[in-house]
């Protein structure tokens, strides 16, 4: 089984979770210490829940190893929870988030539409790796920036 495309998740991006998380509750132990009324329990509310979601983010990431797309024998899998295999000829289209720092894409076919969205190592290089595959087996592909 020869791979044409592989790209693994990585840890790093954990990591500016967990130091956000940080930030956000040496942020809730300055509000608590300078208490100003009715400001204070605003703020410390607010940041706890983005701190719960940072921590979320952070468990997610880091548990995350292994391969997240890989390309082979005309088959693009999409390693979730369980494993998607989409045969090359079936893709209509696929849309790649052109912006640093993740892997984003939603690939169309005639019977559904799949999506992933990971973190990986060496994105930037990995991405243009996966263009040219597409381009090279004649995949239509549109990239596009969400700022």
């Amino acid at each position: 089984m020869k791979k044409e495309f592989e790209a693994c998740y990585s840890k790093n991006y954990a990591w500016i979770f967990a130091f956000f998380t940080v930030l956000f509750l040496v942020g809730i132990l300055l509000l608590s210490i300078f208490w100003i009324p009715t400001i204070s329990l605003i703020f410390i509310t607010v940041l706890s829940l983005i701190s719960l979601v940072f921590v979320y983010m952070f468990v997610i990431t880091i548990r995350k190893e292994g391969t997240a797309v890989a390309v082979t024998e005309d088959k693009l899998i999409l390693y979730k929870k369980e494993p998607v295999e989409i045969p090359l000829g079936e893709i209509l289209k696929i849309s790649i988030h052109d912006g640093n720092g993740s892997f984003d894409f939603i690939i169309k076919t005639s019977a559904k539409k799949y999506s992933m969205h990971c973190f990986i190592k060496e994105e930037q290089k990995k991405k243009k790796q996966f263009l040219s595959l597409l381009k090279q087996k004649g995949i239509p592909f549109t990239t596009f920036d969400i700022n």
